[in-house]
């Protein structure tokens, strides 16, 4: 699914549809129960309204497309309990947050502060990727990512400009996520082992990202972690290599920021605590491989090391190995 691409064919969470209708009335309320109370007027050419609505929910954000046939006018006011990111793929918007307008289209996309006043026009034939993350838990992952609360929501600038290299590659995290709901995976009815994961990494993410009024505070050089801390995330790791644990929970256990808890494993192990997990837990297989008896699943190996894709686990193992995991377990000399 190119989802990317504002000349694909294929529509985005087609899988997922929530609802397509010409009513204003109805497309005004069913909007509204995903999203917020708001003012839905067709502009020229009402004779040609028409919506869909893709939907696809997590535990704490929610997948979205959405296409208007006809220009529209939406006014939402304050949307109070979540921020809202909104990617173009086809046609264009005229979006303002606060004081701030921006004209979207592709390569420039927008996203709305729950504190601040929201209007916006999207042309006829505008379609756009939602992105909507629930207020409180980016504001916990902020003071997770800071180390300490903070007494006001997090601004960001409305402008959310695709090509800088850190929205580049959030972007392709995204889209990652919007393909691996439409395959079942992950989101909608069928949330992942990893669920939280995935969308820790999405709400951080676009944190780092995108400049905001915490910006001037995640660019400072963060403090470092005592060997005592670095070693307390190291023993939660190993405790729960079969869990679904996120960095967020890592951090909590080590009594530090995340980006300190970063920090502290790039000095001491050379390498992120998501990639330290996901070695521990091959190495975790790989010791599972070489001590169980030849007709032991595969699949059971890879759930109880933590790997909820099969096809994903065997990948990584053979990079680190030089083997797959069936080779593996059919020559073990240690069952």
């Amino acid at each position: 699914m190119s989802v990317g691409s504002s000349q694909s064919k294929v529509e985005p969470l087609r899988n997922h549809r929530l609802f397509q209708t010409t009513d204003v009335d109805i497309a005004r309320k069913v909007v509204a129960q995903k999203f917020c109370p708001h003012d839905l007027i067709p502009g020229r050419h009402r004779q040609k309204f028409e919506v869909a609505h893709n939907h696809a929910a997590g535990k704490t954000l929610s997948l979205n497309y959405m296409r208007y046939g006809s220009e529209v006018t939406i006014n939402p006011g304050e949307l109070t309990n979540f921020y809202l990111v909104q990617i173009p793929i086809r046609g264009g918007a005229r979006v303002r947050n606060g004081q701030k307008s921006v004209e979207a289209a592709r390569g420039t996309a927008s996203v709305l502060n729950p504190t601040r006043d929201t209007g916006m026009t999207w042309g006829k034939g505008c379609e756009k990727l939602l992105l909507q993350i629930d207020r409180d838990t980016l504001g916990r992952t902020v003071e997770m990512l800071v180390g300490h609360a903070m007494p006001h929501p997090v601004i960001f600038d409305p402008e959310v400009k695709l090509a800088s290299p850190a929205l580049r590659d959030w972007k392709r995290s995204l889209l990652a996520s919007f393909q691996v709901a439409e395959m079942g995976n992950a989101f909608g009815p069928n949330l992942h082992k990893h669920q939280a994961l995935l969308e820790e990494r999405l709400i951080a993410g676009f944190l780092l990202a995108q400049p905001s009024s915490l910006s001037h505070m995640l660019s400072r050089a963060p403090a470092q972690i005592s060997s005592t801390q670095v070693r307390r995330a190291r023993s939660f790791i190993m405790e729960h290599l079969s869990d679904p644990i996120t960095i967020t929970q890592i951090a909590a256990a080590a009594d530090c920021s995340i980006r300190s808890l970063q920090l502290g494993f790039q000095l001491q192990f050379k390498c992120s605590p998501n990639q330290f997990l996901a070695r521990q837990r091959l190495n975790h297989a790989h010791f599972l491989l070489q001590t169980s008896p030849p007709e032991t699943l595969i699949q059971s190996i890879a759930f109880d090391s933590g790997f909820s894709h099969l096809g994903r686990f065997s990948i990584a193992y053979r990079s680190v190995f030089g083997c797959s995991p069936r080779e593996t377990l059919l020559d073990n000399v240690f069952a």
